[in-house]
């Protein structure tokens, strides 16, 4: 066998052990990498997803880890690393039927996601129900089964929320809105202005698109003001 090929077959080896956690290794020096790529992973997650490590026992989330460990993470960057262990518990229902658990995961890792990511910060903040908008990309809408936002993570109560960066206080901020707005805001698009779209969920839901109008304007300034909703071009 050609030496460059058994030295990719060695390597390729070696990175299995490291990744799959492989036993047969106590004492010796590939324990103490396996050590510390767990450790890595460990102290990663740990550090991502602080309402998780409240909720569950130490052993149960080394255990995750591990086998995310052996299912082998997709990205190159670190940052990005809670995504893909949150996909595969979840995928796997690593976690049984525990399904807040999967909410809870959504809800820290969505903070990574917003305040990792770049903006173009748009000025104009006037609000006008005649114009066409869309969600900005550095804000995200999310319907929870649970009431992750006021820390009671068990109790059910059906909650809707819009999360976005704040330019001003360079933070991530979890509002609650009412299922209305929600709904609104799913359904914007560069055809409509957002008073056809008000106009057509009102018709739907035999709701007062009037009064529907009046109460909604200032919630809807405010998402402008901070740049949750952006005029199209």
């Amino acid at each position: 066998m050609p030496k460059e090929i058994l030295e990719k077959k060695i390597q390729k080896r070696f990175f299995s052990s490291l990744i799959n956690q492989e036993d047969g290794f106590e004492n010796t020096a590939i324990k103490t990498y396996q050590n510390l790529v767990f450790l890595r992973y460990f102290e990663v997650l740990k550090n991502n997803f602080p309402l998780l490590v409240e909720q569950i026992d130490n052993s149960l989330f080394e255990e995750s880890i591990k086998a995310f460990m052996k299912h082998t993470p997709t990205t190159p960057f670190v940052w990005q690393i809670p995504n893909d262990y949150r996909k595969f518990v979840k995928k796997e229902k690593f976690f049984g039927k525990s399904s807040y658990i999967y909410e809870l995961l959504y809800f820290d890792w969505i903070e990574i996601e917003i305040y990792m990511k770049e903006y173009k910060l748009k000025k104009d903040k006037n609000f006008s129900y005649k114009q066409n908008y869309k969600l900005s990309k550095s804000a995200r809408i999310k319907r929870f089964k649970y009431d992750i936002i006021n820390h009671n993570f068990t109790s059910k109560r059906e909650n809707f929320l819009v999360i976005y960066y704040n330019f001003e206080t360079n933070d991530v901020i979890y509002r609650e809105i009412n299922q209305l707005i929600f709904e609104l805001l799913k359904r914007l698009n560069k055809n409509q202005s957002l008073e056809k779209v008000l106009k057509q969920l009102c018709l739907e839901n035999g709701i007062d698109f009037k009064e529907a109008k009046k109460v909604l304007k200032g919630a809807l300034e405010e998402l402008t003001f901070f740049s949750v909703l952006e005029k199209m071009d």
